[in-house]
């Protein structure tokens, strides 16, 4: 009885042991898979696989591809045995130099990165791995990932936070803004160039730098008697000096490019390429250099050598002048010599050099330039009743006279023109321009009101910084003294002084356009990323009887394109229109476009192979292996008729085209001509709008039928001269065409 007892007593603790080793081994299994996936000890010893797959990522690979291939590897970190199949599963194995070392050897850091460096020389053709020393500043936590915020720029990562220390120097390997490796701290010295120190008290400084502001412990300092610009230097995560920058220089600036700026009274000064920009007044804040307005805002610059450390905004602009690129007769912004006739009184300065010269005179600009890119030739009249004209070399002019300051500058590719003259005077020179001073007065108003509105962004913009512009004078901009100022543009104007539109209290970007063909569109005509941006742009009817209210459907939509109409502008040729055209023998010009207008906006050509795969490299090679173009058809409009996506067949695949200028493009470049509505016929290779129709004819040729002329948003300028006619006043019309917007003075200081 007791044996059986025991015995009995023993297989039970056998199982209990068994049960306690399977429990331990479940355990140590789990450990391990959690281990695996989550060991972020930093170390110099090895490097964890997660780290070696996030830095391969730069192939063809992902990181998700790495992690299915290390599944199999039985440590979490790299080993002896796993960076042999590595090498092979990458084909370079033969290639690349490896120390000896044992299967169950943890490959450590600098082992590692040595091997690496191998790889990226083999393989990564694109060289999009860089190897980078920064300084870390910040972190900022995203979602299952940590941006880095350093003095090189701005890096997500995957790596565990803990192994950075704010203030510390490491050295990187970064891939399209991510961070994939870190070799380590860096030795020595870090300099972050021109802050703006704003304090100093309590052992602590604050300061901005690369748009944020920071605070800094440091040692016994004394209190700043005035924020200043400075370079901070930091070794080890400790501040070791502070290097005051105390001269400055002041004046306009006139124009800058990613190598010097202009500024009044000085020329052009070379830059350290990134040039801050920091607004002292107010809330003192770091800003762009696109914040300084062109001409209008007179500044301090923060010099260091011969270069320019800084830019101090002291006080907001006042906005006077616009600084318009006078474009060739050839319509690029270069000209291979300048001559100028003033019929007043004129200064010339061109550098140090001033002179005065007599009406009449010929001013030859290569009498004043040289190569020397410093210089620029400015004529100013020193009568504000005088103006100057571009004239040929013997002084017959060859444009209207432009009131207000020329600056000729002389650059590599030719000479630039740029007319610096008062905002309202300016317009005096674009209404008549773009609206004939025939057309009732408040249609006038209204056209000045809108112009007013589109200058005053561009001129806060400046896109043409970099030939001393705000906008230009063609119709990429307002098209400008085309036509010279009239009594009738100049009350539309002054009677208007200062008026803008605004939506939502900033000013709006008033578009505006010649014919509608019945209805204006909304921005979604132009496929825009953020169409609340646009909410003033609405669609409405400027017919007398609207019509079918959804013209979306192909149907609905040539009933109305193919039937009369009577409107605000329906006695306009442009109102309606056909086009016959033939696509056949279009299919390399067609690509050509493609390719031109998807590397403008690739969101607005794409791509399809036969498979209706999208393709997302995009070359010539590419567009021609589509083969034929076999159909052009419609494949999605807008409410008011305009197409939003044009679908192009061709034997191997199709091309979608989306926003109205690319679809003009496409179908204007077939169009053998355009028959308006009164018999007049006309060239063009561009369609003159998007809301049209295409009938496929026996033959195979296309007819296009359609209306309106431009892009269809905003203000018909022609439609505002009928509501004019018909009794409304200029706010009225402005009311009708734009949503919920004000008309406001615009803001002098900004």
């Amino acid at each position: 009885m007791r044996r059986k007892q025991t015995e009995r007593l023993t297989v039970q603790r056998k199982i209990w042991i068994l049960a306690g080793l399977l429990v331990i081994l479940a355990v140590l299994f789990v450990t391990a898979r959690l281990g695996r996936s989550s060991d972020h000890t930093y170390t110099k010893d090895r490097v964890g696989i997660e780290e070696v797959a996030s830095g391969l990522s730069f192939g063809v690979y992902e990181e998700e591809d790495w992690d299915a291939f290390f599944a199999e590897s039985k440590k979490d970190y790299l080993t002896g045995e796993s960076l042999q199949r590595l090498l092979v599963h990458l084909d370079v194995g033969e290639y690349v130099d490896v120390p000896e070392m044992s299967k169950r050897h943890a490959v450590t850091r600098e082992e590692w990165f040595a091997v690496y460096e191998q790889i990226l020389d083999l393989l990564d053709m694109e060289q999009s791995v860089e190897k980078k020393t920064v300084l870390l500043l910040d972190f900022i936590d995203a979602k299952e990932q940590t941006i880095l915020v350093t003095d090189e720029g701005d890096y997500a990562t995957a790596l565990p936070k803990d192994w950075f220390s704010p203030w510390e120097a490491y050295e990187l390997y970064c891939c399209k803004n991510r961070c994939i490796g870190i070799t380590g701290k860096a030795e020595g010295e870090r300099t972050l160039c021109n802050v703006y120190l704003t304090g100093c008290a309590d052992g602590e400084i604050s300061f901005l730098y690369g748009g944020a502001s920071y605070q800094k412990k440091t040692g016994a300092m004394e209190e700043l008697a005035e924020p200043v610009v400075c370079d901070l230097v930091l070794e080890q995560g400790e501040l070791v000096s502070v290097q005051v920058k105390p001269d400055t220089i002041s004046g306009e600036l006139l124009s800058y490019d990613a190598a010097s700026i202009e500024i009044e009274g000085y020329g052009k000064v070379g830059h350290t390429g990134k040039l801050p920009v920091y607004q002292t007044y107010g809330e003192v804040s770091e800003k762009s250099i696109t914040d300084v307005v062109l001409g209008n805002m007179t500044v301090e610059y923060v010099t260091g050598g011969d270069e320019v450390c800084a830019i101090l905004i002291r006080r907001p602009a006042s906005i006077e002048d616009i600084r318009v690129l006078l474009l060739a007769e050839d319509g690029t912004n270069f000209r291979p010599s300048v001559s100028l006739v003033c019929d007043g009184p004129c200064v010339l300065s061109c550098g140090d050099q001033v002179v005065s010269v007599p009406a009449g005179a010929v001013i030859h600009a290569a009498d004043y330039l040289t190569a020397d890119p410093n210089r620029t030739l400015i004529a100013t009249p020193e009568s504000e009743e005088a103006g100057t004209c571009i004239c040929d070399e013997n002084g017959t002019a060859v444009s209207n006279r432009y009131a207000g300051s020329l600056e000729i500058r002389l650059l590599p590719e030719g000479y630039t023109v740029v007319n610096e003259v008062p905002l309202e005077t300016y317009l005096c020179a674009v209404v008549p321009s773009e609206m004939p001073s025939s057309y009732a007065p408040e249609a006038q108003k209204a056209q000045a009101v809108c112009a007013r509105s589109y200058a005053y962004i561009q001129l806060l913009r400046a896109d043409l910084a970099a030939y001393g512009a705000h906008i230009n004078d063609s119709t990429s901009y307002q098209v400008y003294n085309r036509i010279a100022p009239t009594p009738e543009s100049q009350t539309a104007v002054w009677e208007t002084a200062g008026q803008i539109l605004t939506y939502n209290g900033a000013p709006a970007e008033a578009y505006y356009f010649s014919t509608s063909m019945g209805y204006t569109d909304t921005a979604a005509i132009w496929n825009v990323e953020d169409p609340a941006a646009y909410g003033y742009l609405k669609s409405v009817c400027l017919n007398m009887t609207p019509a079918e209210g959804d013209l979306s459907s192909e149907e609905t939509f040539v009933d109305y394109i193919t039937k009369p109409a009577e409107g605000y502008d329906s006695g306009i040729k442009f109102y309606r229109w056909f086009a016959p055209a033939d696509y056949r023998e279009k299919t390399g010009e067609i690509g050509q476009i493609l390719l031109k207008r998807h590397g403008v906006s690739p969101r607005n050509i794409t791509f399809y192979a036969a498979d209706g795969s999208e393709i997302t490299v995009v070359d010539e090679s590419v567009v021609n292996g589509l083969g034929t173009l076999t159909g052009i058809t419609v494949t999605e409009r807008s409410g008011s008729g305009c197409i939003l996506t044009l679908s192009l067949q061709y034997e191997n695949g199709s091309a979608a085209v989306c926003s109205e200028y690319n679809i003009r493009s496409v179908l204007g470049c077939g169009a053998e001509k355009i028959v308006y509505a009164d018999g007049s016929e006309a060239q063009m290779a561009l369609l003159p709008s998007a809301f049209c129709a295409l009938r496929v004819q026996p033959d195979g040729t296309v007819t296009l039928v359609g209306g309106g002329y431009g892009h269809g948003l905003g203000m018909s300028q022609n439609g505002a001269n009928g509501m004019a006619k018909a009794g409304m006043n200029y706010e009225e019309i402005l009311h009708y065409f734009y949503n919920e917007i004000q008309i406001e003075h615009m803001q002098e200081d900004v």
